[in-house]
């Protein structure tokens, strides 16, 4: 066996993050390694990287006994890691940030840049083979982002264990494919994938085997053959899983977001588009497709020329999110550590950073009331069922769920008019999810529109009354009712040059 975990135990300021894990991985395989957030994986994994060493326990290589004391040891070990928040230089392209610690090929005394971009190529060639790696990596969406943390560490070699902490978690179907043929392909040449994903059907589908982890203890393992969906659930959670089945069609309202004209894409198209209240439209696309660009856009946070935005009939200015807040939009990023959270700042605050008037000691000074900061939390607590400590904790000490649960809370107690979300539960587990789908429901239902873009099927149709699909800028189809199906919607995911009017 490559890699023998025993009983690893592991505890943070009093908390105990592993209580008895084990996890046995053989050379060749592909080994899913589940649980819900806060169960114990990303400490298990961090065991294995050298970043931290566990307190109690015993990591065996190739059958011998050892501890891994630095990051620098993990590697020299073959191990490499693809982790869930990314750690990429956003002014490097993805070339420049595929060799970052690594040694430059070289012709004489110079950098051989063209085989840089030789190396670099071959290995994006089968996963992502219309990732443009000569841009700087700031301009990519999310899912280019991860594209090009896992072209990183599957150029290092000599690879020996790969681990991968949700790497499908932003892509499309298609990009998500092609990582799982070249998932399969490292176990063919003899190399342990650790498989790491919140995505159920896809570790039955690539897996071997599989180990559960609940509340930082092994709670199952075995052979992924035979086993079901259901399984994995029970023994994650102790309980069967909830599913909310296909969003039923939507009867109609008042219009809420209006989107007339708008310039969008490289071929000069124009977006228009309307969300009802009450209504939930998904978005969908491949990777590049330029949905999150989009949902800027309509927030605010990326300018536009020409067309018009309007909220409840008010049209809202490039650039002005103030302005959208004020009319009752509400905005949930893609990217929850960069774009969402403010890592900086406790979590009472920054559930209270959408209205901090709101929080203050007295009207007329701009100073907030610890107070009235930890009674918002608790409600918001209470509200989501948000697993945590003390308020004025750092965001980053919870769970990912946690932290999602956290930019929807920001928005409580306010009246939301419309509600942007783009990948609302990425990274997050299955009962997570369907808590945060109960949310999204709940707020549709009291009246807001709903703008959503996933790349999670399953999501899109449990949850979408209507879908728009975008393929480089435009939109291919317009999908309700009995044409919402996973086959006409990748089939439009699929088109570059017709855009045809969306249903209505």
């Amino acid at each position: 066996m490559l890699l023998d975990v025993r009983g690893l135990e592991k505890r943070f300021s009093g908390a105990r993050a592993l209580a008895g894990a084990d996890l046995g991985v053989t050379a060749g395989s592909v080994h899913g390694l589940i649980g819900e957030n806060g169960a114990g994986k990303s400490t298990l994994i961090k065991s294995l990287s050298g970043l931290v060493t566990p307190d109690a326990g015993e990591i065996r290589v190739d059958g011998k006994p050892l501890i891994i004391n630095s990051v620098r040891h993990a590697e020299q070990l073959g191990f490499r890691f693809i982790h869930q928040e990314l750690s990429l230089v956003p002014h490097f392209t993805a070339v420049e940030n595929a060799f970052v610690g690594r040694a430059y090929p070289r012709r004489g005394p110079f950098i051989d840049r063209n085989a840089m971009f030789r190396q670099v190529r071959a290995t994006a060639r089968d996963i992502a083979p219309d990732l443009p790696l000569d841009v700087p990596v700031g301009r990519l969406a999310t899912g280019q982002k991860q594209l090009v943390e896992i072209i990183r560490a599957l150029m290092s070699e000599p690879a020996r264990l790969v681990v991968m902490d949700e790497p499908t978690a932003s892509l499309s179907d298609g990009e998500a494919r092609r990582l799982h043929q070249a998932v399969r392909a490292l176990a063919t040449r003899g190399v342990a994938v650790i498989f790491i994903s919140h995505r159920l059907d896809e570790v039955i589908e690539i897996c071997d085997r599989y180990t559960v982890l609940r509340n930082g203890a092994t709670t199952g393992t075995g052979e992924i053959a035979g086993t079901t969906r259901g399984d994995l659930v029970r023994l994650m959670s102790g309980h069967e899983e909830i599913t909310g089945g296909r969003a039923s069609p939507f009867a109609g309202g008042k219009p809420v977001l209006e989107v007339t004209n708008l310039p969008f894409g490289r071929r000069g198209s124009r977006v228009s588009l309307t969300v009802s209240e009450g209504e939930i439209l998904g978005l969908y696309g491949l990777v590049g497709a330029g949905r999150s660009s989009f949902m800027k856009m309509l927030w605010g946070s990326r300018p536009f020329e020409g067309g018009s935005i309007s909220i409840d009939g008010a049209a809202m200015r490039s650039g002005d999110i103030q302005f959208r807040i004020r009319a009752g939009g509400a905005y949930v990023p893609e990217d929850r550590r960069h774009q969402g959270l403010v890592t900086v700042r406790s979590i009472a605050e920054n559930l209270a950073i959408a209205d901090l008037k709101a929080v203050r000691s007295s009207p007329g000074l701009p100073v907030t009331s610890r107070t009235r900061l930890a009674a918002r939390a608790a409600s918001v607590k209470d509200q989501l069922s948000i697993r945590m400590g003390s308020p004025w904790a750092m965001p980053l000490t919870l769970s990912g769920g946690n932290q999602q649960k956290l930019l929807f809370g920001r928005w409580f107690d306010r009246r939301i008019r419309l509600l942007i979300l783009d990948e609302p539960t990425r990274g997050v587990d299955v009962g997570a999810k369907a808590e945060i789908h109960a949310i999204v429901r709940r707020l549709a239902a009291e009246g807001a529109a709903v703008l959503m873009t996933t790349s999670d099927m399953d999501e899109l149709l449990a949850l979408s009354n209507r879908v728009l699909v975008f393929a480089k800028g435009e939109i291919t189809a317009g999908l309700a009712g009995d044409e919402l199906t996973p086959a006409r919607i990748i089939d439009a995911a699929f088109q570059h040059t017709q855009q045809k009017e969306p249903a209505a």
